[in-house]
């Protein structure tokens, strides 16, 4: 699994959404561009049986609820789960770790699955302190890890 540039789609496909883009309450399409920090931007595809959603920038109180929003969707439309690239992730807080875990418990609840991969720094950081990283890792059968297939 590999994070994708939301600009560069892979040759021939195409994923069944553009990516949202969340701006800071108060900053208006047509007004000064925002700063890296009011952005959220994320790309969904499926890969098998799951969706992959790749996650880039900022993900606290304010963009939360978005980023929430498209995993729940995801959810919805994967048959085994959610796969979340989080290696573009800036900044991490409570509000961002609290949608995972709501998300993680709505797929226990439909025999599915939220796996986190690549997490970056600063989301490794908050899983780290909270505890909860082992349980956003690919379930282990007989030994042995089980991971979707990576997109070529």
């Amino acid at each position: 699994m590999h994070a994708r540039d939301v600009s560069v789609p892979d040759p021939g496909h195409r994923p069944p959404s553009g990516p949202v883009i969340r701006t800071a309450p108060g900053t208006s399409a047509g007004s000064t561009p925002p700063g890296p920090s009011t952005i959220l931007l994320t790309d969904g595809y499926p890969e098998g049986p799951r969706k992959v959603v790749v996650v880039k920038g900022e993900v606290d109180y304010e963009t939360a609820p978005v980023m929430s929003a498209v995993l729940r969707d995801a959810l919805r439309d994967s048959a085994e789960g959610v796969d979340v690239d989080l290696s573009a992730v800036r900044f991490w807080d409570c509000s961002a770790l609290n949608a995972l875990l709501r998300l993680r418990r709505e797929a226990l609840a439909h025999g599915k699955t939220v796996i986190v991969h690549s997490p970056s720094r600063t989301v490794r950081r908050v899983l780290g302190l909270t505890g909860t990283s082992r349980l956003f890792r690919p379930p282990v059968f007989e030994g042995r890890a089980v991971t979707p297939p990576s997109r070529p």
